[in-house]
């Protein structure tokens, strides 16, 4: 129901009284994801808060983190914990949190891009500096907009299709030798996956996705400018990271590892393996 809200401050907020928002840059929901994370909030709840406005006719639209309201509604919750916003910059917060937090598909975060671009009258540089990051970056995911409606479509539904990719097949002059590039990788990978993999097979391929999302977190972690959060915001990442190393350092005592160079030397030479046998397709 809505009401009085103060902006900034965080509320507990009924599931049925949130709506989606009229501008969402993310517009798919991998089924596995979503069960991972309702997985998540059955365990320990929703760890951060929505973000949520009033629209023009006083309901609750949510503004980031549909995906957390989703999986908190097929885990059972009632309410989710919610923080106001307002303004008129409500689909720049949705699309840079999305940009942020979550991996949206290339084609997503082209059209999210552009939609805001064009809203807001921003250019590529100010855009840049907005999410951090490159304006050849910045252009480059853009040209993902030339693509065929049919090709975008695709991809909407398939987070597996790389960036690199569809951003070289956007740069050739026209749609239907675009689409004759998609149509050829696609079939390139289905003739790839022809042979029945083994359940061990499969389970190594989890693993590797596993690996690289630890590998992009630690990442994050680098570059993180912990130094300018509050006292209170540190102290919590302090817990979080005691967590992390307390977990790591139990693996790495049941792996049989006591040097962290004997780990990254064995990360390396697994690395240079799968270099070998996963090399980027190309293109035909």
């Amino acid at each position: 129901m809505a009401g009085t809200y103060t902006k900034g401050r965080v509320y507990k907020i009924e599931i049925a009284a949130l709506q989606t928002a009229a501008v969402q840059p993310r517009t798919f929901m991998e089924a596995n994801a979503l069960a991972e994370l309702t997985a998540s909030v059955l365990q320990y709840g929703v760890l951060e808060p929505i973000l949520f406005r009033l629209d023009e006719e006083n309901k609750l639209r949510i503004v980031a983190g549909e995906r957390r309201v989703a999986a908190a509604g097929k885990a059972g919750l009632k309410t989710v914990p919610a923080m106001y916003v307002e303004g008129d910059n409500h689909q720049e917060i949705s699309l840079v949190e999305n940009l942020l937090r979550e991996d949206l598909t290339a084609v997503e975060q082209a059209e999210g891009m552009a939609q805001l671009m064009k809203d807001r009258s921003y250019t590529q540089n100010q855009l840049s500096e907005m999410i951090n990051k490159s304006q050849s970056h910045i252009n480059e995911i853009l040209a993902i907009n030339r693509l065929p409606e049919d090709v975008k479509n695709q991809c909407r539904t398939n987070p597996n299709i790389p960036k690199y990719i569809l951003t070289e097949i956007a740069k050739d002059k026209t749609e239907a030798g675009m689409a004759d590039k998609f149509q050829k990788y696609m079939e390139k990978q289905a003739a790839q996956g022809q042979p029945k993999k083994t359940a061990a097979a499969a389970g190594l391929r989890r693993e590797l996705v596993l690996i690289r999302q630890v590998d992009t977190l630690n990442g994050k972690l680098v570059d993180l400018s912990w130094q300018e959060w509050t006292e209170s915001d540190q102290q919590d990442l302090a817990n979080v990271l005691g967590s992390i190393r307390q977990t790591t350092g139990n693996i790495l005592q049941a792996m049989g590892v006591t040097n962290a160079d004997e780990a990254e030397e064995g990360s390396t030479e697994e690395d240079d393996n799968e270099q070998s046998d996963e090399s980027k397709p190309r293109l035909a």
